[in-house]
C-alpha cells in the first residue's frame, strides 16, 4: 500500500511539471507591459505555482529515504531550475520573455510554501522501510 502512495506522489510531480510547462509555453493572452516587468499579476502566479510545485516534489521525495530537511532543498533547487529553464524557453514563444523577476517570484513562492511544509513535517529524519 504504502508503494502505491509513494507513486501516486511521483505522478502527480508528473502532472504538476506538465502544468507548469504548459503554463509557461502557452503564448500570453495579455499584452505584455513594460510596467509589469518587476511587479505584475503573472509574479503572483509564479510566486503560487512554483511553491505549490516545491510542496509537491518535497512531499514526493520525503517518501524515499530522503530526510524532510534534504527534500526541501531539493525540491527549492528543482522548482527554481524548471523556472529558469522555462524561463530560457520562454524567448521563444510569442508573446512571451525570459524575465529575471518571474524567477525570483517563483523561488520566493518555493521558499514560502516550503518552510511552511518543513515547519508541518520536519520532525522526521530518514524512512525507515
Amino acid at each position: 500500500m504504502r508503494s502505491r502512495y509513494a507513486d501516486s506522489r511521483w505522478t502527480l510531480v508528473v502532472v504538476s511539471t506538465l502544468v507548469l510547462c504548459l503554463a509557461a509555453f502557452v503564448p500570453s493572452p495579455i499584452e505584455r507591459r513594460p510596467e509589469w516587468e518587476r511587479v505584475g499579476p503573472d509574479k503572483f502566479l509564479h510566486l503560487v505555482g512554483h511553491g505549490a510545485y516545491a510542496v509537491v516534489v518535497a512531499d514526493a521525495v520525503a517518501a524515499g529515504r530522503w530526510s524532510d530537511r534534504e527534500a526541501a532543498v531539493l525540491a527549492v533547487c528543482v522548482s527554481t531550475l524548471l523556472s529558469l529553464v522555462s524561463g530560457q524557453l520562454q524567448n521563444y514563444v510569442p508573446g512571451r520573455a525570459f524575465e529575471v523577476a518571474d524567477v525570483v517570484a517563483g523561488l520566493f513562492g518555493s521558499l514560502l510554501a516550503i518552510s511552511g511544509w518543513y515547519a508541518v513535517n520536519g520532525t522526521s529524519s530518514v524512512v525507515d522501510d
